[in-house]
Formats: structure tokens, C-alpha cells, sequence
């Protein structure tokens, strides 16, 4: 058990993510703690050693919210809307809802409208939440903070909670921010399928929101899901993510956007038509196009090591990949379609329960 806490010791040492440290750091001082009871020939060596990263832990966890106002302060969204390709009408629809209430309050309050709150994104994987999530801080100038559901969980009592609570205090701080929950369904699961420990954080969180809808005006909450349906209906009440934006596949003007954008660094012959590839691919989620034309490279470079002779990427190489690739969006309407059912949520995700599946082109 001792090679166990030194290994966590020297893990704790490397990690930067302060959350993790504060594991590893607080694991190892159990252990110590423990051994000390079992082993009297050592007790006062490892009672010290326990007490030594406990205080360690204590230092750490008092000021953690320096780590993640550091991080905070640092990163100001960098990518904007020109780095997305297509999607026209979902931005617009961020400028109104998320960008010009944060740039303009003045105008929303006027015409007595609430500005805060929360805006939940859902829809197929791969389709680039977390980008526009990075690009609308970007057309905000608003400080950006990524938060995932590791980042903030601790398997220890009434830790997320501190964390959350800590998340919001950064972001009070550097205001105007936003806040993205990536993979919410992850942290807002519905209660009465969760422990003890999960409702404890969630009700944390609705507390910090309903805070956000009131007083902190410039703070803006985004949370995107794949799976919309396991989120507490709590969550998604009015004045906290009450406001949804469905993040559907490119069309196939962004399609072409996504395939130029892919193509741009890389060796392409005359014979690969860019808009053919964007209306054949219809159907397929952006990150489908990001695989299809790094796949479209991987053959050139295979075959260059067989042959020692050098090519650029042709139209064949697209083709013999389009012949076996299958998209995730159609399997995932699928399942979407009969989860919002069990879950009776149609009414709220209405773009899942009015969705019609339509052929797209097939080389087989």
C-alpha cells in the first residue's frame, strides 16, 4: 500500500489539473493515515507523512479558484464564425439569442427583455458544438471557460459542489464569460436517476443559475448534449437552459466549407471536385468530413511507402472511402427519435420528433 501512495505522490507532482492533484494528493494521504494504524514500528513516519499532504491538499484546495481564474484570464475566445464552415442560420440565431444580448444590453432591456441564463445546444455527435460554443465567445470578446464533467466531479462529499460554486466565482470575476458544459448529459442527469451525491451538485448548479438569471447579467451559460433526453427537466426550465438550439448536420453549402477547410494543407489532384464531394455527402457530420479527407491522405501516404513514389490525393481515393463509410447522424435520429418518445419530451425538442430521414447518395 505504501508503493501505492508514493506512485500517487509522484502523480500529483506531474498533474496540472488542480482537481486531479487534489485526488491524488488526498488518496495518498489516506493511506498513509491508515498505514500508520496498521504498521507501529512506522506509525509516527507515515502519521507525518499523512498529515504533511493533507496540509498539501489543504493549500491546494483553498486556492484553486487562482488555477482556474489563471486559465480564465487566459483564455478569451479565439476562434470566431469564419472558422465554421456554413451554418448561416445557426449563427444568426447565437448573434440574436447569445452575442447581441451580451454586446447590447441596453437594447434587450428596453424592450423589457432578460438577458443571462442558460442556452442548451443538442443535436448528432461531431456536428461542432464545442467549436461554435468557442467562436461565439469569440464574437462576444467574452472570456471562455470549457468546463467538462471531470473537470468539476469529485468522488468526494460536497467536492463538485465547492467546485461549482468556485466555477461560478471565476466567472463573476472576469465578466463578461461564458460558461460551456460540454457533455452535460454527464453532469445534469435527471435526479430520479442519479445517487445522493449527483442531486446534491445538481441542485448546486441550479442554484448558482438561478443566480445568473437574476444578478450576473454578463455571464452566459452554454451546455451541449448529444443525448438531450437524460438532462433534468429542472435544468431546462425557463431562466435557466430554457432556451435550446438544435445543432443539426451541415447542409451541403457547409459541407463544402468543412471539405475546403479540411483540404487546405494537403497535396489535391485536379480530378476532386470539392462541390461533388459536398453533395454526395449529404447526411454525413462534420467530423465525417474531417475523417474522410484525412482518410483520402492516409491512402496517398500508404501507398507512397509501398512504392516510394509521391502523389497528390485524387477523386478514387474519396470514392473507394464513401463506399464504406457510414454516417453516425441517421443511427443517431434513430435512437433520438424513440428517446424523446419514452421520455416524453417532444415538445421540447421538437426538430428530433419532426425529423423525416431522406436518401442520400449511395456508391454501392
Amino acid at each position: 500500500m505504501i508503493s501505492k501512495a508514493q506512485e500517487l505522490e509522484q502523480a500529483a507532482l506531474k498533474e496540472n489539473n488542480p482537481n486531479k492533484k487534489l485526488e491524488f494528493l488526498l488518496l495518498a494521504s489516506e493511506i498513509y493515515l491508515k498505514e500508520s494504524k496498521n504498521d507501529s514500528e512506522n506509525q509516527s513516519k507515515y502519521l507525518a507523512k499523512a498529515i504533511q499532504l493533507y496540509d498539501e491538499y489543504e493549500s491546494i484546495n483553498a486556492n484553486s479558484i487562482k488555477y482556474l481564474d489563471k486559465e480564465v484570464n487566459n483564455k478569451k475566445g479565439v476562434k470566431t464564425f469564419d472558422d465554421i464552415g456554413g451554418l448561416e442560420e445557426l449563427k444568426d440565431e447565437i448573434k440574436l439569442k447569445i452575442i447581441e444580448p451580451l454586446l447590447h444590453p441596453e437594447v434587450f432591456s428596453a424592450y423589457g427583455k432578460k438577458i443571462g441564463g442558460g442556452i442548451l445546444m443538442y443535436g448528432p455527435p461531431g456536428c461542432g458544438k464545442s467549436l461554435i460554443a468557442e467562436a461565439t465567445a469569440g464574437e462576444a470578446n467574452a472570456h471562455f471557460i470549457h468546463v467538462k464533467p471531470s473537470d468539476l466531479k469529485s468522488k468526494y462529499v460536497g467536492e463538485t459542489e465547492k467546485n461549482i460554486s468556485k466555477l461560478f466565482e471565476v466567472a463573476r470575476a472576469n465578466a463578461p464569460t461564458i460558461i460551456f458544459f460540454d457533455e452535460f448529459e454527464s453532469f445534469g442527469r435527471e435526479r430520479s436517476k442519479t445517487d445522493v451525491h449527483t442531486k446534491n451538485h445538481i441542485s448546486q448548479l441550479l442554484s448558482e443559475m438561478d443566480g445568473v438569471g437574476t444578478k450576473d447579467k454578463a455571464i452566459l451559460l452554454l451546455a451541449a448534449t448529444n443525448t438531450p433526453w437524460e438532462i433534468d427537466p429542472a435544468l431546462i426550465r425557463h431562466g435557466r437552459f430554457g432556451i435550446n438550439i438544435f445543432v443539426k448536420e451541415p447542409d451541403e453549402k457547409a459541407r463544402k466549407e468543412i471539405i475546403k477547410l479540411n483540404l487546405e494543407n494537403k497535396p489535391i489532384d485536379d480530378s476532386v471536385n470539392i462541390d461533388f464531394l459536398a453533395k454526395v455527402t449529404k447526411g454525413f457530420s462534420g467530423a465525417d468530413l474531417s475523417e474522410i479527407c484525412d482518410r483520402g491522405a492516409d491512402i496517398a501516404i500508404k501507398e507512397y511507402f509501398k512504392t516510394k513514389v509521391s502523389r497528390k490525393i485524387n477523386i478514387k481515393d474519396f470514392i473507394s472511402i464513401l463506399k464504406e463509410k457510414k454516417s453516425i447522424v441517421k443511427s443517431w435520429y434513430k435512437l433520438a427519435k424513440e428517446q424523446i418518445v419514452i421520455n416524453g419530451c417532444e415538445d421540447y425538442y421538437t426538430e428530433i420528433a419532426n425529423y423525416h430521414d431522406e436518401k442520400s447518395h449511395s456508391f454501392n
